[in-house]
């Protein structure tokens, strides 16, 4: 059974500026989130996610001569033009050159996105701990935890993706794992957030793929007759990842391994379960009277 997951189309918007801003701004992006949502049934979970860049400082106009405002404007050509390698440098240098102030803000999560869009995928994560870490009540906290939600979401793409998607529940865990977290924390913490909903898709997605690893892992152990690796993989994915679409096959897999165990009352108990929970489920039938 291969899990399916809808998803919103990418984002071309921005989370709130870290000074003052026109109220319509907010509006106009929680309406664009709406309705982004509203069109998530056509889209793909393993298409790239590009939430654009925070949202920037404001700026007068031209640069002036060796302000803050100047290095950022400069940096946020560069960003604009796709410039990331150079972008990264100019962020850097006025982070460097006045290591305070709002725009210092703006260019540690400047400096994430540039590194998530160059596929550096270590430094985007560092550079938004680092933030997280200086501006932990920060308004953009929402942006930034999306941000490194989708870099860790990222880990395991191969340039052949476009042509052969991944199979994430073959990749290893600890990326999905961390990236269900980010997501996690920046639903509990941001649940008005534009970025909340997206997330939550993304959480259920991780859910299945991760569930769907373990019962990949069971089935393997099961064909070498090892029994109690089986039962452990089995009962670890009932604890965690409960409603996920793996179960039913998960329940089918434990009452054989209890049988081969010649655990008979603990395989009963089992498909009981199963045929209480999914009584279409085609196994059943092999099952017999051991049925109910």
């Amino acid at each position: 059974m291969a899990s399916q997951y809808q998803v919103v189309p990418t984002y071309t918007i921005a989370p709130p500026i870290l000074s003052s801003a026109p109220t319509v701004m907010k509006s106009a992006a929680l309406a664009l989130s709406i309705a982004l949502a509203l069109s998530a049934c056509s889209s793909n979970p393993n298409k790239d996610q590009d939430p654009g860049p925070a949202a920037g400082q404001p700026v007068s106009g031209d640069p002036a001569n060796g302000t803050a405002e100047d290095l950022y404007i400069k940096a946020k050509r560069a960003l604009d033009r796709r410039q990331w390698e150079s972008a990264v440098e100019k962020f850097e240098n006025l982070e460097a050159t006045f290591p305070f102030g709002d725009y210092a803000a703006q260019a540690r999560l400047d400096i994430a996105y540039a590194y998530y869009k160059l596929s550096e995928l270590d430094n985007a994560t560092a550079a938004v701990d680092r933030f997280l870490k200086l501006y932990p009540n920060n308004e953009q906290g929402d942006y930034a935890y999306y941000l490194k939600g989708l870099v860790n979401f990222s880990r395991g793409k191969s340039l052949l993706e476009k042509f052969v998607p991944r199979k994430m529940h073959q990749l290893d865990q600890s990326a999905l794992r961390t990236a269900f977290g980010d997501f996690s924390t920046l639903v509990r913490k941001y649940p008005d957030s534009i970025y909340a909903e997206d997330s939550k898709h993304r959480m259920i997605f991780l859910r299945n793929e991760m569930a769907q690893h373990e019962l990949s892992t069971a089935q393997y152990y099961y064909k070498r007759s090892a029994m109690v690796a089986v039962i452990n993989r089995i009962n670890i994915m009932l604890d965690q990842y409960a409603d996920s679409p793996y179960t039913a096959d998960g329940l089918a897999v434990l009452a054989r391994a209890h049988l081969a165990l010649g655990n008979t009352q603990l395989a009963q108990d089992t498909i009981k379960v199963l045929e209480l929970n999914h009584p279409a489920h085609a196994s059943l039938r092999e099952f017999g009277k051991l049925r109910s």
